[in-house]
């Protein structure tokens, strides 16, 4: 009778502190994705796909910051995935943030121009019902449910080439392309470039909570900050989505409708503007918020 053949061994992956930190992270977000779902689903409550939604991004960018703990191919494959579901979700996402917006602006007019602004409205809902229905078909299919035993199983068995990696360095390493990338801006920086950099703060505000643990208060200020400029930034990049919005629903519209978009389209460059003198305001905060929390990393 022929020897069985032994069975392989599962690879045994070495735990370490920064290891169990970023699964730890990983596990909270795919939580939240979870728990969020059937929310978005249903459609009532935008702050449900909001959640959602962050979770999403958050997750693709912690372990974008961490890559070098993990399988490329594997990896990349991943966040590639989490990037569609993001832009899936995003859609509904800008339009719910633009509705909340325009109900708040049309409250300020008089009774006659309500009547137009809630025609303007209608017009938002029609893509919302749209952008609703596209959402649902991606959560139903065949995709995302592979997506999610995807997660399920990065979470518990991940693709680890090495285990040793500093938190701290990560964050100090976000850090220093945020530095960079902010000053590479022009005098007079376009909606592309202050975009990157908002992609830039978010990366490093999250690597930053990823070394919270380690580093302590000073990590803890430098996340306040960046909140901050989150915050400054999404109001700027609201503004360029909501400008692109009303000009896609009324385009070359003469009608009450199509005149009071173009008075809305016109407020969208104060807002700009307004959002980012704020941010070159308060830049300088943040960057020493940075240099005080990563030194030495």
């Amino acid at each position: 009778m022929p020897w069985a053949r032994a069975a392989k061994k599962p690879r045994v992956v070495a735990t370490t502190p920064s290891r169990d930190q970023i699964l730890a992270l990983t596990r909270e977000q795919l939580g939240v994705i979870r728990t969020k779902e059937p929310g978005t689903r249903l459609g009532t409550n935008p702050e449900e796909l909001h959640k959602m939604r962050a979770a999403v991004r958050r997750l693709r960018a912690i372990l974008g910051a961490v890559r070098d703990m993990f399988d490329p191919e594997w990896l990349d494959g991943l966040r590639s995935e989490l990037d569609w579901l993001g832009t899936v979700l995003g859609g509904l996402r800008d339009l719910d943030v633009l509705r909340e917006y325009l109900r708040k602006e049309l409250a300020s007019l008089k009774p006659a121009a309500r009547v137009v602004g809630d025609n303007l409205l209608d017009l938002v809902d029609a893509q919302r019902v749209r952008a609703q229905h596209r959402i649902l078909a991606a959560l139903e299919g065949e995709r995302y449910v592979k997506l999610l035993a995807r997660l399920e199983k990065a979470v518990h068995r991940p693709k680890v080439v090495a285990t040793d990696i500093s938190l701290p360095a990560v964050a100090a390493s976000q850090f220093k392309k945020l530095r960079k990338a902010v000053k590479a801006l022009r005098k007079d920086p376009n909606d592309d470039d202050l975009h990157a950099v908002r992609l830039r703060v978010k990366r490093a505000r999250y690597a930053a909570e990823l070394a919270q643990p380690i580093v302590g208060r000073p990590a803890e200020r430098f996340v306040a900050r960046t909140k901050k400029l989150q915050d400054i930034l999404g109001e700027y990049q609201d503004a360029v989505v909501a400008e692109g919005r009303l000009r896609s629903l009324v385009d070359d519209d003469r009608s009450p409708v199509g005149l009071l978009a173009r008075r809305l389209v016109k407020r969208q460059r104060a807002r700009r503007q307004a959002a980012q003198m704020d941010f070159f305001e308060q830049w300088p905060k943040l960057e020493r918020r940075g240099h005080k929390a990563w030194k030495r990393r």
